[in-house]
Order: C-alpha cells, then structure tokens, then sequence
C-alpha cells in the first residue's frame, strides 16, 4: 500500500499489531513513523524503535506529547544520535534529557546556547577529578611523542595540509579520522580549539594552527574569542571533552600513537619557511593582545 494512503490507518487505527508498529518505525518511510508517533497510545517497544530510527519531525512529536515521558533508555538512544542532537538539542534540554556526559559527548553537534553549558559540565567534571586525586594534580612534563605530535601538527598547518593535519589530530587524541576531518570544518573552530588545548598545544602554536587552517574565513573577532576560550579553558576540562568525544566516536579503531610509522614521519618534518612562521607567531601574538 502506498505510504501516503496507509498512514491514516497507521494514526488512527486502534487494533494494529504492535510488531506492524514496531516494523513501521524501524523501516519507514518516515511518514509513517510520524504516524505511528502521533497514535493515542504507544507501548515502550515502539517508542524505543522510534528513537532509535525516527528523523527529528517524528521525534519531535514524541516529545511534544504531554501524555508520553521518554524514560531513561529513550533519552540515552536520542542523545547517541548526532543529527536529532543537532536538530532538538534545546528540546531535549528542555526536558532534561541531555545528561552532562551526553552534552560534553555530543558538542560538536550542540546549537550555540547548549555549548556553554557543555564546556561547564566539563570544568566540573575536571575539579571533581582533581578533588578525587590523592594530593590535588601535580603538573607533569610534557611526552616526547606529545611535543613532537605538536610540532608535526605546526609544521603541516603552516603548510595547510589538511589531510595530513587530521591524520595527526587522529593519532594524537585517537579520534576517528572522520571525527577530525569534522573538526577541521568551518563551523567546528572550538571544537578544534578544544582538541589543540587537550593536546598541550600553548597559545602561540594554537594561533598559528587556527589562523593558518581557518583564519580564511574567521573574522578577527571570531578568532579573539578563539583563543580566549583557549585560555579560559582548563587543560582537565579539554581532556573531559575529548574523552566523551572518544565514547560517543562510531569510528573505526584509533591508531596508535607510539607505534605510528606514519606520525614518526611527519614529525621529524620540518616547516618550509621557518623564519615566516617565527615572524608571524609574534604579530599574531601581538593582535591577540590588543
């Protein structure tokens, strides 16, 4: 039967098998899925089939429904789903279904508002780590392979190799590449921002990265705001972010870092134009100044 011809009968027909509604909101297509979303009544099979293969218009019908309340499960299914979070993200917040894992785990895919509310749930988690650490946290040198992830990191921005650049990101935090690719887009500079501060990466360096991989479309305004989030931002709430960037990655499994013939390569490349960089890591420090 035609999708459009049966879902009246999917709304409003009161004796349909649970397993027909199950298999509408698993299969589609997705006016059906609204319909099954807007039956009276909807037993908790079929809302967790919805949650887990509806499109936002069908969700959001489930959680405009006063007599329905997503339970647990149902909030963990949706806040797995990047693409309702980017949809519903204040929705879903509305109704408290974003824990502060889940909005740390999914903000690259958070609206604006919700961000704030992520990089907060993050310095928390990193002052109740530091209170739970026998002594406080002492500072640590740096790692040799971390020093030289950042150097190779310099050295392929000032060249705009991207691929390379996000082969590296990959290695060094063990995102997927696809992750890092992401990061590497237009409108994912803090999230790329926050990668380069859980890395180690000081000021000068993270301006240079920023400027040389993102600075052709970053107005200058944006870009002092960059790096003051940079420099507000914890190095324990960076790595509290990455980490549920990590448990919320649907990559493939992480290179390893130590053992990464490929990396030992490129960081022991060096810039091409050494001199312009020293130069231009001193006037951008001074512009970030002003």
């Amino acid at each position: 039967m035609d999708p459009v011809t049966a879902a009246p009968a999917m709304r409003h027909s009161p004796r349909l098998p649970v397993d027909l509604l199950v298999s509408a909101a698993e299969s589609g297509p997705e006016i059906l899925r609204t319909a099954v979303a807007s039956r009276p009544s909807l037993r908790e099979s079929v809302i967790s089939a919805l949650c887990d293969h509806a499109e936002a218009g069908s969700i959001r019908v489930l959680l405009e429904r006063e007599d329905i309340t997503l339970s647990t499960t149902h909030k963990a299914k949706l806040c797995r789903r990047s693409e309702i979070i980017a949809a519903l993200g204040l929705e879903l917040a509305g109704q408290d279904a974003l824990s502060p894992d889940g909005l740390m785990g999914q903000f690259l895919h958070l609206p604006a508002p919700l961000k704030k509310q992520a990089i907060a749930a993050a310095e928390m988690t990193s002052l109740v780590k530091q209170a739970q650490t026998p002594g406080g946290t002492m500072p640590q040198r740096p790692e040799v392979n971390r020093l030289r992830i950042q150097e190779a990191l310099v050295n392929e921005a000032l060249l705009q190799n991207k691929r390379r650049f996000a082969t590296l990101l990959s290695q060094g935090l063990g995102l997927s590449k696809s992750s890092c690719d992401l990061l590497l887009q237009q409108d994912q500079a803090e999230g790329l921002t926050i990668a380069l501060k859980a890395l180690g990466l000081p000021e000068f360096q993270t301006t240079t990265i920023l400027i040389r991989m993102l600075g052709e479309d970053t107005p200058l305004h944006d870009m002092r705001g960059l790096l003051r989030m940079h420099r507000t931002l914890s190095h324990g709430a960076a790595e509290a972010l990455v980490g549920q960037w990590l448990l919320h990655d649907q990559g493939d499994q992480k290179p390893s870092l130590r053992h990464s013939s490929q990396y030992q390569e490129a960081a022991g490349r060096k810039p091409a134009h050494k001199k312009t960089f020293a130069k231009r890591g001193v006037d951008v420090r001074k512009k970030s100044a002003s």
